[in-house]
């Protein structure tokens, strides 16, 4: 009979499908129930890896909170330096004295509550570390109890530990220089900016002395000026007779080449000239007057350069008592005759009367002697024909003469200013140096007073996860095609986090985005204040940005105002500082957004020698060790994690922290906070959730296994 159920050739019998299809359910049935079981016992695991991962956000949040305690501990001390820096720029620069006062005290007050808030947020950064552990615990608790409800009945409990627990307090005394240099500035200021302003008028009194040489030389054109009469008597090549636009392109030296070009043209170009023997004779002098402004010119100079302004351009005689200070006066270089006793000087040996000329004179001598001469007839010579050469030039508006005179004239009076004026930039300039040298110093060290926190739970965080829930392994499953139900005992799962950098996004964002929203309202300020308040903006974006934002806050605090100083002093500061900014070479913070992994629970533990990772390691070699571990072991790891210490001292009703209040020189004021759960969530999971979880090694017994 069962030979032919089994091999049955005629085919297959009802008896032997219907055993068949019963086995096959039998078998379904039996396998859905053990995967259900085995899900039910895994579950277990995932609810671990949750509370770890609980437990470790906060970390993550802790450090969210302190990178922008550190954003806007660093925005404080740059924007101190900053406007420092600027404000030094502004005292050289006496239209913006006033602007530079409105800086500088904005410096100052920033300074103090620089170091006010460095106190408060280290103090309250203090705080939220003391209470970090017990946060961690709470939240892995709240977890697990979250995981509750699901297919069978559960009982989570969970206990989580930082590793490690400890922490750097942060608050050290650290002095970067900052205060010491704010007070060095504050009682210097007020000294520069007087300086600057003496310095100032007389950089005006040569600049306006330098305007007037360039209108004689160049810049009245096409009136009459040096440049256009050059070019119209002497017929001056555009080479040699140069147009300026502007006087600060132009300078002194450019009239006196154009004044040596314009002498030797004419001597080279000169050729006799008049119908009359006194009009040719006028044409001789005006030579020899040629050759005396070339001889004078080539020794002439104009020197102007970082050691001052020193120039040497000669005056030419206009009459008789100047003449008298000049080769021309004494030089033997005009014939004498002798006429029935009576001698005469005349002109130049081309005069008709000159022949026979016994020896040549001076016009030194010819005044002298003059009862002994008696006057040409015809070249009509007398001291005056050399003395008044250059007077007709000299004294109307189209001679050159009156031109280079009025040139020579304004270089003079440029050089006396000047000779005020350079010393005291000068004086300026060695007070400021190294003031902005201090302060680049600053810059270039402005990771001295920061806030760094080492939090517990910087390598990780911890947890172990009970299931104590009693469950009929048949719950939302009966059957007939299984056995009867039995219960699934406690489960128990360890589990590791840590944090890592979350590359999609930005702490330092995060951190500059919420010290900006405090500032974010700021309106209807002043002037100076405004621009104070836009450094402080701009320098904001350095916590993020680095070099370039610093260097983007300098240009924008600096504006236009650097430009209008007669002395120069502003846009000089502004360039020192600009470069002393590129030489900081400020990096951006590393901040890059962290987030909770999980991880095998070996490499937490092991990266701290902390007495409970020692324990929780040893407790866990033995339960690995063992061929079937029991409840014992659990109960040894419960206890390495303290399970039930911990404190919540530090929670508050609001569900929030108040780490630091930020309050700044310019109006506007907040506070950072970090999210933390409500006084009462806390003690009620302390209350249920940790008291039962600590006594739970005592009151597991036997051979139970656990996953």
């Amino acid at each position: 009979m069962m030979d032919r159920l089994i091999r049955d050739e005629d085919g297959i019998t009802s008896v032997g499908m219907a055993i068949a299809l019963f086995i096959t359910l039998a078998l379904i049935f039996s396998g859905a129930q053990m995967h259900k079981v085995q899900s039910a016992a895994a579950e277990i695991q995932e609810v671990a890896d949750a509370c770890a991962l609980a437990a470790d956000n906060e970390v993550a949040g802790f450090m969210a909170v302190a990178n922008t305690c550190d954003a806007a501990c660093l925005t404080f001390t740059l924007t101190a330096a900053v406007l420092y820096g600027v404000g030094l720029v502004a005292a050289c620069v006496p239209p913006a004295h006033a602007v530079s006062v409105k800086l500088m005290d904005a410096a100052s007050k920033t300074v103090k509550l620089r170091g006010q808030f460095y106190e408060r947020a280290c103090e309250g950064l203090n705080a939220a570390q003391r209470l970090m552990p017990f946060l961690a615990a709470c939240n892995a608790h709240k977890a697990a109890k979250a995981n509750d409800q699901g297919a069978m009945q559960a009982d989570h409990m969970a206990a989580a530990v930082l590793v490690p627990a400890d922490f750097t307090p942060l608050g050290e005394p650290q002095d970067d220089g900052l205060d010491d240099l704010s007070s060095q500035i504050d009682s210097e200021a007020d000294g520069i900016r007087q300086k600057a302003q003496e310095a100032e008028e007389a950089a005006k009194a040569a600049n306006a002395a330098k305007e007037r040489g360039f209108m004689e030389d160049c810049g009245g054109a096409p009136a009459y000026c040096m440049m256009e009469r050059a070019g119209h008597l002497a017929s001056l090549p555009a080479a040699d007779n140069p147009d300026y636009e502007s006087v600060d392109a132009w300078s002194f030296s450019v009239a006196l080449e154009r004044a040596k070009a314009y002498y030797a043209k004419r001597l080279a170009n000169w050729t006799l000239e008049g119908s009359s023997v006194e009009e040719k004779a006028d044409s001789v002098i005006r030579k020899r007057f040629y050759q005396y402004a070339v001889d004078e010119l080539a020794s002439a100079y104009v020197i102007d350069g970082d050691a001052g302004f020193s120039a040497d351009i000669p005056h030419f005689f206009r009459n008789m008592t100047e003449l008298k200070a000049t080769p021309l006066y004494t030089e033997s270089a005009y014939p004498i005759t002798s006429n029935g006793g009576k001698r005469r000087m005349h002109a130049w040996s081309g005069c008709p009367r000159a022949s026979g000329a016994i020896g040549e004179g001076s016009v030194a001598q010819l005044e002298a002697d003059s009862s002994s001469f008696e006057k040409c007839p015809s070249c009509q010579f007398r001291p005056s024909s050399v003395g008044s050469v250059a007077a007709a030039s000299t004294n109307i508006s189209n001679g050159f003469e009156s031109h280079y005179e009025a040139m020579r004239q304004a270089c003079e009076e440029y050089a006396e200013a000047r000779a005020l004026a350079d010393p005291l930039a000068n004086e300026v300039k060695a007070h400021v140096q190294p003031l902005l040298d201090a302060l680049g110093t600053l810059l270039g060290n402005a990771g001295s007073l920061r806030i760094h926190a080492e939090p517990p739970g910087r390598y990780g965080a911890l947890a172990m996860v009970v299931n104590t829930a009693a469950s009929p392994s048949d719950t939302g499953f009966v059957n007939a095609f299984t056995g009867p139900a039995f219960d699934l005992g406690v489960r128990v799962a360890v589990s590791a986090a840590t944090d890592v950098e979350d590359e999609t996004e930005s702490a330092g964002a995060l951190a500059t985005q919420a010290v900006s929203s405090i500032t974010g309202g700021l309106g209807g300020i002043g002037a100076g204040i405004s621009g104070a308040a836009g450094i402080w903006m701009s320098v904001l974006r350095a916590y993020e940005d680095g070099q370039a934002a610093l260097e983007r806050s300098i240009e924008e605090g600096l504006g236009s105002f650097s430009q209008n100083s007669s002395s120069g002093l502003g846009k000089w500061a502004a360039k020192v500082l600009s470069q002393i900014v590129e030489a900081a070479g400020l990096e951006p913070a590393d901040t890059a957004c962290t987030k909770p992994v999980v991880l095998n629970t070996t490499h937490v533990a092991s990266s701290s020698d902390d007495a409970v990772c020692v324990r929780f390691m040893s407790a866990k070699d033995s339960a690995l060790a063992a061929s079937s571990p029991d409840t014992s072991l659990a109960g040894s790891v419960l206890a390495a994690m303290g399970v039930g210490s911990g404190s919540s001292e530090g929670a508050t009703g609001s569900g929030s922290l108040n780490v630091a209040e930020i309050e700044l020189p310019f109006g506007g004021s907040g506070s950072i906070s970090w999210a933390i759960p409500k006084a009462q969530d806390v003690e009620g999971v302390i209350g249920s959730g940790l008291a039962a979880l600590g006594g739970l090694a005592s009151s597991i017994m036997g051979d139970r296994s656990w996953a």
